[in-house]
């Protein structure tokens, strides 16, 4: 409370008031402050998991909408049975040409 000295010295009541107000509720905020949070948590939805179970959310999330194929040149691997981005060097490289000989 250093930071906050300032107004704390000036508030009316001083430190025995703002201890009033926060741990025994002089005011009587906390049921009303608590419904409002118990409001928030209730409404809550997470965007990520309901983009997974929509797919006409999760075609949005595609690397070119129009396309339905993934992007070839994307590659990924697997690690502790998860699929990541592969890194530069974790990459086969591809021939650009075919030799004949």
């Amino acid at each position: 409370m250093q930071r906050t000295s300032v107004w704390r010295k000036t508030l009316e009541g001083g430190l025995d008031y703002l201890k009033a107000v926060i741990l025994d509720d002089s005011l009587g905020l906390a049921a009303e402050l608590e419904s409002q949070m118990q409001l928030v948590v209730d409404r809550y939805e997470c965007e990520w998991a309901n983009a997974l179970k929509d797919p006409e959310k999760l075609k949005r999330f595609r690397t070119f909408v129009n396309d339905g194929r993934s992007d070839p040149d994307v590659h990924f691997v697997k690690e502790r049975a998860q699929r990541r981005p592969a890194k530069p060097e974790e990459l086969a490289l591809i021939p650009l040409f075919k030799e004949v000989v």
